[in-house]
């Protein structure tokens, strides 16, 4: 299944986390940190900014979270976001 964003908007995937152990009790970064990185995997017609690939710097609520519930994604995966390209603001490169 392909996802084709319209307008303005960018389709990513945001880079896994890793959790950390505190004691007994796994504390994911994904809940502590307020921005993530994640990588371009398509955009809109009306996207100027952006390509695909880039790798951009996101905050961890914005765009719409979207679950592709087919080729074994798990329903907790929250890694797949549409967002208008205003919401991004930066990219990220090295």
């Amino acid at each position: 299944m392909n996802f084709i964003p319209l307008g303005d908007r960018v389709y990513l995937k945001l880079d896994a986390v890793e959790e950390k152990k505190i004691g007994s009790i796994f504390m994911p970064d994904k809940h502590s940190e307020p921005v993530r990185i994640g990588t371009v995997l398509a955009i809109g017609p009306d996207v100027k900014t952006f390509s695909v690939g880039d790798r951009v710097l996101v905050s961890y609520m914005a765009g719409l979270v979207i679950n592709p519930a087919i080729d074994g994604f798990m329903p907790e995966d929250d890694t797949h976001r549409v967002m208008c390209e205003g919401e991004i603001p930066m990219k990220v490169e090295g």
